[in-house]
């Protein structure tokens, strides 16, 4: 069984049972015998919401030549499943995760979406250990080299922008988005999207929610567009 870290995204715990909570996936909890285990999952609900509100402090300081619109758009790019995942492996959160026996064997310690909710469960459970201030911080800490495309000047356009222009500038019609998955409880829920032209799938993409699922629909369907 993984041990626990005695100090993780560079801080350390005052009350470890938060530590532990955040780091216990529901997989662990149904195969344990020991009582009074609780999984991340609520912590990550918290780190999603406190993750926004940082973010969203620390872009509106950090970039005031940007408009509303891209603030919004730059943010769902920097909280992103692939970013989240990313961040995770990059710190070396995958090591501690506490699975069961079934998730470990099914490669869940390297699942995106396993990663990328420990890694919010965290933020939360620092943000209940220590408050705003501190996690505040350390989140300016891990994103702020994340925002030299911006500092830098670089036009923001949101992937369904810019698939409806490429479509535009090549004479197509344009695409049909479609629902095609819902799963998970009502505060954690993600959806799928399928995104069609002329009547043919090409590109698909997950979601907290159908806005974020749309545009990671529109990505992949953009590059698959620009490469044939």
């Amino acid at each position: 069984m993984p041990t626990l870290p005695a100090t993780i995204l560079g801080y350390t715990f005052l009350d470890t049972s938060l530590l532990r909570q955040a780091l216990t996936h529901p997989s662990f909890v149904n195969e344990s015998r020991e009582s009074g285990l609780t999984d991340y999952q609520r912590l990550e609900f918290l780190g999603d919401a406190v993750l926004g509100l940082c973010l969203a402090d620390l872009l509106s300081q950090r970039q005031p030549e940007l408009a509303e619109g891209d603030l919004s758009r730059l943010r769902s790019t920097l909280v992103d499943q692939p970013r989240l995942a990313e961040l995770a492996a990059r710190l070396d959160i995958a090591p501690h995760i506490l699975l069961g026996r079934g998730e470990e064997q099914d490669g869940g310690r390297e699942k995106p979406s396993i990663l990328a909710d420990v890694l919010e469960a965290l933020i939360g459970a620092i943000y209940r250990d220590a408050g705003f201030i501190a996690i505040r911080s350390l989140i300016e800490q891990l994103y702020l080299p994340l925002l030299t495309p911006a500092v830098a000047g670089v036009a923001l356009n949101d992937p369904k922008s810019e698939l409806q222009e490429w479509l535009a500038a090549h004479h197509r019609p344009l695409p049909t988005y479609d629902l095609t998955g819902e799963v998970g409880p009502p505060h954690d829920r993600r959806f799928t999207v399928s995104i069609s032209l002329d009547g043919q799938v090409i590109g698909a993409g997950e979601g907290r929610s159908k806005k974020v699922a749309q545009q990671t629909a529109a990505k992949a369907a953009l590059e698959l567009l620009q490469q044939s």
